[in-house]
């Protein structure tokens, strides 16, 4: 199954990795992209990107983006084990 991305996204993608305190690899972690994805990206965007980034590495935005991407990826796993435990628990029932 492919997963479209809409060029928002990607583009902050691109610029994550733009403000250089993150690996492609990383970005990969933190977005849940593979890897290769980003660096295609980053190819596609990255010239666009360059005049209109205007986060910094430091700044805020960038932060709290981190901050909501990792509490984001949390959550995935907690729905993820919920999955498996209410169907753990169906087959109990039945």
């Amino acid at each position: 199954m492919s997963v479209r991305y809409n060029e928002d996204f990607k583009k902050e993608v691109v610029r994550a990795y733009m403000a250089g305190n993150r690996s492609a690899a990383q970005l990969s972690a933190e977005y849940n992209v593979a890897k290769s994805t980003v660096t295609k990206w980053v190819k596609e965007y990255s010239e666009e990107c360059l005049y209109t980034t205007n986060i910094t590495p430091g700044s805020n935005d960038v932060k709290e983006i981190r901050r909501l991407n990792q509490l984001l990826a949390e959550k995935d796993k907690e729905i993820a084990f919920l999955k498996k435990a209410a169907a753990f628990f169906a087959k109990e029932i039945d």
